[in-house]
């Protein structure tokens, strides 16, 4: 767990970040939007998680081969929902014809008054999702992979550092990032330090702080030897890339034996 001044210069980093990133920020009504998604997406496919505080949805569809090799979690940024056309609706449609099961989760929406204590409730609501989320996971056989974007991404892996989640059997990044130099560089030593095997995808033109710290993500994994880690600069934006992110990530997974 973060002790209390570590958390503290945390949250106040990213209350810096926002002030900074407020004209990236997208105001959304998850309820809304969950409901707008009901309506579009076949019923088969959605699954609507609780916990004693909170429901949120899911969307989840099943492999589509004999062999099923296990559930992949799509986190996306916190600014985007379940079905985001930023790679999390392609994806979650694309590796089911790959032997897996895909599970795309509504995140809290992004916080947009900066106050430590918004924040901090914040993390605390996107980790009670993940955990119902992993638990799910967990309770069917195979391999776990959570694929984590934008924001959501560079908050798990201090998840992951701070062993506040149960770790999975392989975490893909993509653009994952904080519009902030010195929170990047917190997340740079996270993802360096947590043992999670990590496919580390930098877009090359919509995302700047996550392609300008690849050099430090680098330094550090090679300086707390990091088993298992690669980065790939993406050609060109996530909206873009979609079969090439694909490709990587399907290649990465059978690499390390996936």
């Amino acid at each position: 767990m973060l002790q209390p001044l570590s958390k503290f210069i945390f949250l106040t980093s990213l209350c810096i970040f926002a002030l900074h990133s407020h004209a990236e920020s997208v105001v959304w009504d998850e309820q809304q939007t969950s409901s707008d998604l009901q309506r579009q997406i076949a019923a088969s496919q959605i699954n609507a998680l609780k916990s004693d505080q909170q429901s949120f949805l899911t969307l989840q569809r099943a492999a589509m081969t004999p062999f099923v090799k296990g559930t992949v979690i799509l986190v996306p940024d916190w600014s985007q929902h379940a079905a985001s056309p930023r790679a999390v609706e392609y994806l979650r449609n694309y590796l089911i014809d790959f032997g897996w099961n895909t599970t795309a989760m509504m995140v809290p929406p992004a916080v947009t008054e900066t106050s430590t204590e918004n924040l901090l409730s914040y993390q605390q609501q996107l980790l009670t999702r993940l955990k119902i989320v992993m638990a799910e996971a967990e309770s069917k056989p195979g391999t776990i992979v959570v694929i984590g974007l934008g924001h959501s991404g560079a908050l798990l892996n201090q998840l992951y550092k701070n062993e506040e989640l149960s770790a999975p059997q392989a975490l893909v990044l993509i653009g994952a990032a904080m519009q902030d130099v010195t929170l990047n560089e917190q997340v740079a030593e996270a993802l360096s330090q947590h043992k999670v095997p990590t496919l580390d995808l930098l877009p090359q033109t919509d995302n700047a702080f996550a392609r300008n710290s690849g050099s430090l993500r680098l330094q550090l994994v090679r300086k707390h030897i990091k088993e298992i880690y690669r980065q790939r600069l993406l050609p060109g934006s996530v909206e873009q890339d979609h079969p090439w992110l694909a490709r990587e990530i399907l290649g990465w997974l059978r690499y390390i034996g996936y």
